[in-house]
């Protein structure tokens, strides 16, 4: 019988997670960093007569779209807290359909306008939004960044947060209108 020795150390640390900033880059904690896990939801909003979706830019990262949304405080069931984040970063109705898809996973993340590292668990669902989207026109919203509509065929091109754009090609796959 072949066995696996483990050293002592594998069994008192458990393994890596890597950490990425909004941009994709790796940033590694040291030892004073707080590392905490957090909960996210996420809406993928697509205005599909448009050809259009929801993104939103954090006042810390105006040059960072991703999609709404943010942590799940307590209490709060995925519906809660999608509603509540797409008043705070949105600002207008959540007039929508769905959800239709989700998309999860787990992942290190850097949360620079804090300095923490979160092991982020996300959770990202696709909606129809059931309103006319104006593409490109943009706006304040209450959290003090923008939303705004951009077009389906401009993300590729956009600098999108990277843990929201390994979301993205995935829900919109499930549309066959594009």
């Amino acid at each position: 019988m072949n066995r696996v020795q483990t050293d002592e150390s594998d069994r008192t640390h458990p393994p890596s997670i890597i950490f990425y900033d909004r941009l994709g880059n790796v940033v590694t904690p040291d030892a004073q960093s707080v590392i905490k896990p957090r909960r996210g939801v996420f809406a993928l909003v697509v205005a599909v007569n448009d050809k259009a979706i929801m993104l939103s830019a954090e006042a810390c990262a105006p040059d960072v779209p991703e999609l709404p949304g943010g942590g799940i405080e307590d209490g709060e069931t995925l519906d809660d807290a999608t509603k509540r984040e797409w008043a705070e970063e949105v600002g207008i109705a959540f007039d929508v359909k769905g959800p239709f898809q989700r998309f999860q996973h787990v992942r290190g993340f850097y949360a620079d306008d804090r300095d923490e590292f979160w092991v982020y668990d996300q959770t990202f669902r696709l909606y129809h939004f059931l309103g006319q989207a104006t593409i490109g026109q943009k706006w304040l919203n209450p959290e003090g960044g923008t939303a705004g509509w951009d077009a389906i065929a401009s993300l590729p091109r956009l600098f999108i947060n990277r843990a929201h754009w390994c979301a993205i090609p995935t829900l919109l796959s499930s549309l066959t209108q594009f």
